[in-house]
C-alpha cells in the first residue's frame, strides 16, 4: 500500500541497488576470487538470497523492441543503462547478479494480474521468487482488484485512468511544503506509460511496518460525495449499479427502475452515501483488517455516530490508548495542513480515503487515492467544510475529518 526507505535485510546486512545483498564469503569463493576463476550456475545457484533488496531502475524496452534485438542480452541491458557499466551493476566482488541475470535480462515481461503489468528489468526466475515472498504479506482492502501491484520491496504501481488526474495529483501534493513536511501522502516517484496504459509508481507505506500481515488496517473514504461534478450530467444507465443496489437494499430502487433493472451513476452514488455514514457524518469506513487478521468489508450500513464509535473502538484493538491517541495526533496534524494547503485550496478531493495502520510497534495516518481530484478555475479558493451545490465543487473533506477526530477525542474522554 502506498516513505521509501530502504531498509537493511533481517540479519543486518546491508542491501546493495541493482544487485544481490552481500554475502560472506566461503573458501571456494575466497579460491575464485584470487584466481579469477568464472564461477559456474551451479554453485551460484546455491548461493542463499537474502530476501530484502532494491533494485536500481533500468530503462525497460518495449515487446516489439525486446523481439527486434536479436544481440547479446548482456550488451544490451549495458546500452540500456545509460552510461552504467559492469563494476557498476556488480557494485564490488561480494555483490553477485542472479545467476541467470546476463542470460534472461529483459528476456520476458511479468504479468503479476489481468488487469495489471508490472514491468520490471530482473529475469523472470527472480522476479517470480520476489514476487511470491512479495505477495504472501500481500492486502489490498479496496479499489479494482489487480489494479495496484508490487514494484519493488518498498514502492507500489498503481494503474492509472486515462486522464492521469492521479498522477498530476500526486505530482502537486509532493511540491505542497505543508503537505510535504507532514508527509501527508505516499511518496510519489515516477509516472510509467507502457503499453498505452499509464501507471504511477508510489510508497507501499506497509513496508514502514515490521510484519504486515499483522498490521491493522483501515481503509475511511472522506467527504460527503463520491461523485464528479462532470458525473452529474451522465445519464448512462447500468445494470450492474441497479444490482449493487438491491444487494444493500431491495425496496430502494422506484418501480421504474425495477422494470428497466437499471439505474444512472448519479443515483448510486447518492444512494450509497444516504446509506453510509458519508452524507451525515463526511466519510465512511470502506474496510478494515482487524486486529487478529480478519478483513471485513462490509460496513454499508455503518451510517451513525455510534456506529462508527462502536467499529472505531473494535479497531484499536487490546492497546486502545496508544494507538488512539497516536491517530488523534496525526489527524489534527493533518487537518492543519489541509487547512493550509495551495493544492487543496484549488482542488474538488472526490474519492480519496485516509489509511490508518498499526502495529505492536508503530502508529500511522495517510491520504491516498487522489484520482478524482481535479484542479477548480483560478481565482477560487474551497472550504471543504462548505454544503456541496451543483457547480460549487465543495466536497466535504474537511466536513469528514472533523467529525472524525470528534470521534476518536470521544472515545478517549469515555476511558
Amino acid at each position: 500500500m502506498g516513505g521509501a526507505s530502504s531498509r537493511q535485510s533481517e540479519g543486518g546486512s546491508t542491501a546493495f541497488k541493482g544487485c544481490w545483498p552481500r554475502r560472506r564469503r566461503g573458501r571456494k569463493e575466497e579460491k575464485y576470487a584470487k584466481t579469477g576463476t568464472k564461477r559456474s550456475s551451479s554453485h551460484l545457484s546455491r548461493i542463499e538470497i537474502e530476501r530484502e533488496c532494491v533494485w536500481e531502475e533500468l530503462p525497460t524496452p518495449s515487446s516489439d523492441r525486446m523481439y527486434e534485438m536479436g544481440g547479446d542480452p548482456h550488451d544490451e541491458l549495458l546500452a540500456l543503462g545509460s552510461g552504467m557499466n559492469y563494476e557498476k551493476l556488480m557494485q564490488n566482488d561480494c555483490c553477485l547478479l542472479h545467476p541467470n541475470a546476463m542470460e534472461h535480462a529483459f528476456g520476458r515481461l511479468v504479468q503479476v494480474s489481468v488487469e495489471t503489468m508490472a514491468i520490471t528489468a530482473l529475469p523472470r526466475e527472480s522476479i517470480d521468487n520476489w514476487l511470491k515472498e512479495r505477495l504472501k504479506k500481500w492486502v489490498q482492502l479496496s479499489g479494482h482488484e489487480g489494479s495496484i501491484v508490487p514494484a519493488s520491496c518498498n514502492t507500489l504501481y498503481k494503474k492509472q485512468c486515462s486522464n492521469r488526474a492521479e498522477g498530476l495529483a500526486y505530482a502537486a501534493i509532493s511540491k505542497d511544503p505543508r503537505l510535504q513536511e507532514i508527509g501527508f501522502a505516499p511518496r510519489f516517484h515516477r509516472q510509467i506509460e507502457k503499453n498505452e496504459e499509464s501507471f504511477i509508481e508510489i510508497e507501499d507505506l506497509l513496508s514502514q511496518f515490521r510484519d504486515p500481515s499483522h498490521t491493522a488496517i483501515m481503509d475511511i473514504k472522506v467527504g460527503t460525495r463520491t461523485f464528479l461534478e462532470s458525473e452529474v450530467s451522465n445519464t448512462k444507465l447500468r445494470p450492474d449499479l441497479y444490482d449493487k443496489m438491491v444487494a444493500i437494499d431491495p425496496d430502494e430502487p422506484t418501480e421504474e427502475e425495477h422494470k428497466r433493472r437499471s439505474i444512472t451513476k448519479l443515483r448510486y452514488m447518492q444512494f450509497r452515501e444516504r446509506e453510509s455514514s458519508s452524507a451525515q457524518l463526511g466519510f465512511r469506513i470502506e474496510a478494515a483488517k482487524m486486529p487478529g487478521g480478519s478483513l471485513q468489508k462490509n460496513f454499508k450500513k455503518v451510517r451513525s455516530w455510534e456506529d462508527v464509535s462502536a467499529t472505531m473502538r473494535e479497531f484499536f484493538g487490546a492497546d486502545v490508548k496508544r494507538v488512539r491517541q497516536a491517530i488523534l495526533n496525526r489527524l489534527i496534524k493533518m487537518r492543519d495542513a489541509v487547512e493550509h494547503s495551495e493544492f487543496f485550496a484549488a482542488h474538488e478531493v472526490v474519492g480519496s480515503s485516509l489509511l490508518l495502520m498499526y502495529d505492536r510497534d508503530q502508529v500511522g495516518v495517510w491520504a491516498i487515492d487522489f484520482a478524482k481530484s481535479t484542479r477548480i478555475e483560478a481565482g477560487r479558493r474551497l472550504s471543504h467544510r462548505d454544503t456541496w451545490t451543483p457547480g460549487n465543487n465543495e466536497d466535504g473533506y474537511l466536513m469528514g475529518i472533523d467529525n472524525l477526530i470528534q470521534i476518536v477525542e470521544d472515545l478517549n474522554a469515555e476511558d
